[in-house]
């Protein structure tokens, strides 16, 4: 039986717990993840995988926000300009933060200064697909149809300035090839289109691109990764196939305002390493040819801030400019 000592130590100590999560226990209220990607892409889906594991982690609330548009902008925006308290982050991906720092640069955020990189989600290669009635088997059968055909065959991308498009643009100059692109609304319209045989190729992120490749609806030619995708080994390289200057990778990070307090970067870069090893979420991820990563928040800060420069000379060396 307890006695009334017993009782008055045991509500002390729970009002002692709930004063200190309070204070400082961090996550004390929901938390907010914004995608700035539209539903249904890879990064929402690493999103919505990535919050279900830290729900179950921290025994707290996580709201997967898509917040896309404006080429990743509005979402980002928003993420900037939250307060620094750990309790609104950004999943974002190397278009919004990278491509457009140089290919729209008046943006109401500065990339460079806004926010604090805590990890990199995963990394994952874009793969080329052309139409299955295309007479051609590998890169280079493509290539000398493309020769064979000067302006006469197109390529689809999920818009203009992505690293769809530009990835399709390094390979014109490194091939020598003259193809049309036809930029899309989301690779998903892009890849009706495909599949219709209204457009001839297309680069396409290889989760979105996966349950096509499987069912054998569209024929993958190249991955744009520097070694071959784990999950689809059958599928070579753009560089193993002679054009080792194409070497693209899509990454996936998590990134909260500048100011956000060492302390909650640190944990919250804690909880994402531990999700990415647990099995459920590594099975998930190969499962999309998503390739994990848990890189630390000055390591990660650092290779940003290189993409953002990396990319600017892959736009300027493509012209690729939004009117």
């Amino acid at each position: 039986m307890l006695t009334r000592r017993d009782l008055l130590a045991a509500t002390t100590s729970l009002i002692a717990a709930r004063a200190g999560r309070a204070e400082g226990g961090w996550p004390n209220r929901l938390v907010r993840l914004v995608s700035s990607s539209p539903p249904a892409g890879a990064s929402d889906i690493l999103t919505r995988t990535l919050g279900q594991a830290l729900e179950a982690q921290l025994g707290q609330s996580f709201l997967v926000e898509n917040k896309s548009g404006a080429a990743g902008v509005i979402g980002t925006d928003y993420v900037a300009k939250s307060p620094p308290d750990g309790y609104t982050w950004l999943t974002t991906n190397v278009g919004p933060q990278a491509i457009n720092a140089t290919l729209l640069p008046h943006q109401p955020f500065d990339p460079r200064k806004d926010f604090r990189h805590v990890t990199i989600i995963g990394r994952l290669p874009v793969v080329m697909l052309i139409n299955k009635d295309v007479p051609a088997n590998d890169l280079q059968e493509f290539v000398a149809l493309a020769k064979s055909r000067p302006g006469g065959l197109n390529f689809g991308s999920g818009g203009i300035g992505t690293l769809l498009h530009l990835t399709g643009e390094l390979l014109k100059i490194a091939a020598g090839i003259n193809l049309q692109h036809v930029p899309y609304r989301g690779a998903q319209a892009a890849t009706q289109d495909l599949l219709g045989g209204r457009i001839e190729a297309m680069f396409d992120s290889l989760p979105s691109a996966a349950p096509h490749i499987r069912s054998g609806t569209v024929r993958p030619l190249a991955v744009s990764s520097a070694a071959r995708s784990t999950t689809f080994r059958e599928i070579p390289t753009i560089a193993e196939q002679g054009y080792p200057q194409v070497v693209t990778t899509n990454w996936f990070g998590l990134a909260c305002a500048a100011g956000t307090p060492d302390d909650i970067v640190a944990r919250m870069h804690g909880e994402v390493v531990r999700a990415l090893k647990s099995p459920d979420v590594i099975a998930r991820l190969d499962s999309i040819g998503v390739q994990p990563g848990g890189d630390p928040p000055d390591q990660t800060q650092a290779f940003v801030l290189s993409e953002i420069e990396r990319w600017a000379k892959a736009v300027t060396e493509t012209g690729t400019k939004i009117n």
